[in-house]
């Protein structure tokens, strides 16, 4: 009795187990874009029913290795040209996508008072940025070697940008190179001081599809949408640039 009430069981779930499978797409994506993409997904979602999105958000670096691996993904959308470029054996095609740059982040409310670039230097600052090997932390770098006035260091070293706007917003820092869509996003709590060379300061994402996907059509139909009219001009408003 119990063995043909597990067969019944079992029969009774699985088309709707393998329905639900055939209609979802896992998006390796850069965690700067956690918050735009996770409403562009639902967006996706909405106008695909009976579809689901399912992102990981990590660092690009991390992202990539992951991919190379093995992981199960359909879409990798990457904070940089290099890291995508590092899963070309499972994603050789990819197209330019946005721009993002990174500033400096300081409070509202700033008892340093803070207002150039070379107020890192000011005693008692603590500040940070993302790691010199993730997007965030080679724009960062090569931000602060443009300006060149900067000369304290920071007090840590984040794996992921996500990480260094958390730090920013909780108070355990008094400053952050942070990405300027972080900035918008935060308008009520933080301002930011620009770098002067904007190149330098910038970090290009890349969008490819995983070759060996088993939802060709689907992760296609997503990459497409998210680089619609509509979802541009959502990613412009949220911060981001469009490469021409």
């Amino acid at each position: 009795m119990l063995s043909l009430l597990f067969v019944f069981t079992f029969l009774a779930m699985t088309p709707q187990g393998s329905a639900a499978s055939k209609n979802t797409i896992t998006v390796f994506a850069a965690s700067s874009l956690a918050d735009s993409f996770t409403y562009l997904g639902k967006a996706f979602e909405k106008s695909h029913p009976g579809t689901t999105v399912q992102f990981s958000f990590l660092a690009s670096p991390t992202l990539a290795t992951q991919i190379n691996a093995g992981a199960p993904a359909d879409v990798f959308v990457s904070a940089s040209g290099k890291d995508i470029q590092n899963a070309s054996s499972r994603v050789p095609y990819y197209v330019g996508y946005v721009f993002n740059r990174v500033v400096l982040a300081v409070p509202v409310k700033n008892p340093f008072k803070i207002t150039r670039i070379r107020g890192l230097n000011t005693p008692g600052v603590k500040w940070i940025q993302c790691a010199h090997e993730v997007p965030c932390g080679v724009a960062a770098d090569a931000a602060l070697a443009s300006d060149g006035s900067v000369t304290s260091k920071p007090v840590s070293l984040e794996p992921k940008a996500a990480g260094v706007i958390a730090k920013l917003l909780l108070g355990e820092v008094d400053a952050a190179i942070v990405y300027h869509t972080d900035v918008v996003k935060n308008r009520k709590a933080l301002k930011e001081i620009v770098f002067t060379d904007r190149l330098a300061s910038s970090t290009r994402y890349a969008i490819g599809l995983v070759n060996d996907t088993k939802q060709k059509s689907l992760a296609a139909a997503f990459m497409d949408y998210v680089q619609t009219p509509k979802a541009i001009l959502y990613l412009r408003r949220s911060g981001f640039g469009v490469i021409s």
